[in-house]
């Protein structure tokens, strides 16, 4: 015979109104006994026994309505049921501790404290002083302006022998000392945590800063020069090492410390920049040249042109004619293809090194321009004038290579020209009187023939005629192995040519050359490093992703992101770890904990890029994109995917009742 619920409510009730209680319980219990699910029938039964003095019985009832209201996420419900208990069992330390919890995520903060202290208490006359300390700290992070009991906390974990929190609790301390701005004190408590923890970089980097706060930036520099010669290879302490000599306005020191860091990990280039804008406030544009030079070629290679033309131009705004930034600024325009710009800048540095007597640079400029410019003829003047005068050798310019990095550009407009006139002979007239900058040597195409093949609209010859120049341009640039590989994709698609071969031959010729001359020393690291980035190692990632859940439960938030950010750009979503689904789901939480819902969904939204997800990960994930929804004022998005969750698993959180209260609001 099947349970009917609603006739076991209707007699329940009844006998309630009859002051029947005991049989009303008994009815409330079969309804309970057939529904674990139903709550609020369950509550119910729990203020009958509390009414017939059955505490025992009372406070079971309630346990479960409790917890089930906690684990739903209705923190303001499980506390009132809670309460409830605590009315029956004051002395109950399970209840406390819950109480403690829930009121700390509610935010109510001295209802919070009050249960901690209580349990704190309640450990110190048990003997158990390791728990009466651990309550202590959820203290000291409820009150974040109370710095005294971080001290004190420090000190009783000292006696207790827990060294690691006894240094966490100093630097806390400091923490606090330093916004409020008492740093002396801050010194103090950093000095006393990194006694204990030397190597703690959230510590370091405090004292660091209230010792800059106080002026003492050499007291700083002294410290962290004393770990680094244990540590040598230790860069983070370089980092804090850069930003003290930065702050300083210590060239020098920036520029050694800078510079070993990138012989470490060459990756740290943009450190350098750093140092560039140091020497340029300084009004040092030599110093700030010599190292744009040093990072000017990861800079380019690295897609970051525009930061090289930035600083250049910085630099030449102060002294138009600085040599080593013209130098510079040839190199710039030869990478952009930029013939005009390339041309101006060739004439602006022979210009300036001969006025400042800078023999080999304004060779270099003007045997340049002769290929560039051979009609006009005072650079081959000048450049024989100053090979007699300096002894310099007869230059062997190879103007093919040189011409291989302009000369595209120039086609189109002079097959343009064909194409309009319809005779080659006007295009003639036009080259002779705006002569071509790199002029075609000793076997030039007829004119015609490329009037023919734009006519044809031969596609695959442009193509190869572009693919072609690209090698011409890595070889013009030493990047012999990227030519080889180019060479070698164009003869898969276009297969073998004459042209091809030449190529291949002088490529093969030039790195054997470069392997027979060549002996790396550190200044061709300084010079050239970062074209082999080293692969992030997975303790990089654990130290950092460690790093940012410490600042996370500290209440850090933003350094957390910072460096859950920093951490996630060494993982992927498809490297067959979960290290990405973790990192991309705690940045969505920081970014809920500070407000910001739309970062939040982005985050959430990257980690279900995680192949293979579970359902209950997938589950998450989606019930946090909808939260984060709502939060961004996004209902319809939210909508859908609390639905999708209450469509897979009805019983997940407190869905259920998020789509029912929706679709009584639509």
């Amino acid at each position: 015979m099947s349970f009917d619920k609603t006739k076991a409510m209707r007699n329940a009730e009844k006998h309630v109104a009859q002051g029947k209680i005991r049989l009303a319980i008994n009815e409330y219990q079969a309804v309970v006994a057939h529904d674990p699910r139903d709550i609020t029938t369950m509550n119910m039964l729990g203020d009958l026994h509390a009414k017939t003095s059955d505490r025992r019985q009372a406070v079971e009832c309630y346990m479960k309505v409790a917890e089930h209201y906690a684990t739903q996420g209705f923190a303001q419900k499980a506390i009132a049921i809670y309460n409830k208990v605590a009315r029956l069992q004051p002395d109950s330390i399970e209840v406390s501790n819950k109480l403690a919890e829930l009121y700390k995520l509610k935010g109510s903060l001295s209802e919070a404290r009050s249960h901690y202290e209580t349990l704190a208490r309640h450990y110190e006359a048990t003997g158990k002083r390791i728990e009466a300390l651990a309550m202590w700290k959820q203290i000291a992070l409820l009150d974040p302006n109370n710095t005294e009991v971080c001290l004190s906390l420090a000190e009783s974990y000292l006696k207790e022998g827990e060294s690691e929190d006894a240094a966490e609790a100093f630097a806390e301390a400091g923490g606090r000392f330093d916004r409020h701005g008492d740093h002396e004190e801050a010194v103090k408590a950093f000095q006393r945590s990194l006694e204990i923890q030397p190597d703690a970089l959230r510590t370091l980097d405090g004292l660091i800063r209230s010792y800059s706060a106080l002026g003492k930036v050499s007291k700083a520099v002294e410290y962290l020069e004393g770990i680094l010669q244990k540590e040598p290879y230790n860069r983070d302490i370089l980092y804090l090492l850069i930003d003290c000599h930065i702050d300083s306005g210590n060239t020098d020191g920036a520029e050694r410390a800078v510079l070993q860091l990138v012989e470490i990990e060459p990756a740290n280039y943009p450190k350098l920049l750093d140092l560039i804008g140091l020497y340029l406030k300084a009004d040092d544009l030599d110093s700030a040249a010599r190292i744009l030079s040093m990072s000017s070629e990861y800079l380019l290679a690295g897609g970051q042109a525009e930061d090289c033309s930035r600083w250049i131009s910085e630099i030449l705004e102060r002294d138009p004619s600085h040599v080593p930034a013209l130098r510079l600024l040839v190199r710039y325009c030869s990478w952009i293809k930029d013939e005009e710009a390339f041309r101006i800048a060739l004439e602006r540095l022979a210009v300036s090194a001969r006025a400042k007597n800078e023999a080999d640079d304004e060779r270099f400029a003007l045997s340049q321009l002769v290929i560039v410019r051979p009609f006009e003829t005072q650079f081959s003047e000048r450049l024989a004038e100053l090979k007699e005068l300096h002894g310099f050798a007869e230059d062997d310019l190879d103007v093919e290579l040189f011409r291989a990095g302009f000369d595209q550009p120039e086609v189109q407009p002079v097959v343009a020209v064909v194409e309009q006139e319809g005779s080659p002979v006007v295009v003639q007239a036009e080259t002779e009187e705006i002569p071509a900058p790199i002029p075609v040597e000793p076997e030039p195409v007829p004119v015609q023939t490329l009037s023919e093949k734009a006519a044809a609209g031969d596609a695959d010859e442009v193509k190869f005629a572009k693919d072609l120049e690209s090698i011409s341009f890595y070889i013009d640039n030493e990047y012999h192995e990227l030519a080889a590989k180019a060479i070698d994709e164009i003869e898969a698609e276009f297969g073998r040519r004459p042209e091809i071969d030449g190529v291949k031959k002088k490529v093969a010729a030039l790195r054997n050359k470069a392997a027979s001359n060549h002996s790396l020393t550190v200044e061709d690291m300084r010079s050239e490093f970062g074209l082999t980035d080293e692969l992030p190692s997975d303790e990089d990632y654990d130290t950092k992703y460690h790093t940012a859940i410490a600042y996370q439960e500290m209440g850090l938030t933003e350094d957390a992101i910072r460096i859950f950010q920093e951490a996630i750009s060494l993982v992927s979503p498809l490297d067959g770890t979960r290290r990405f689904f973790h990192c991309a789901n705690l940045l969505g939480h920081c970014f809920m904990a500070t407000g910001h819902a739309s970062m939040a969904v982005t985050w959430f939204a990257r980690a279900l890029e995680t192949p293979n997800l579970d359902d209950s990960e997938r589950h998450g994930l989606w019930y946090e994109l909808a939260t984060a929804y709502d939060a961004a004022g996004n209902p319809v998005d939210a909508h859908r995917f609390y639905e999708q969750v209450y469509t897979e698993n009805v019983d997940f959180r407190d869905v259920a009742s998020r789509v029912r209260s929706e679709m009584a609001v639509h």
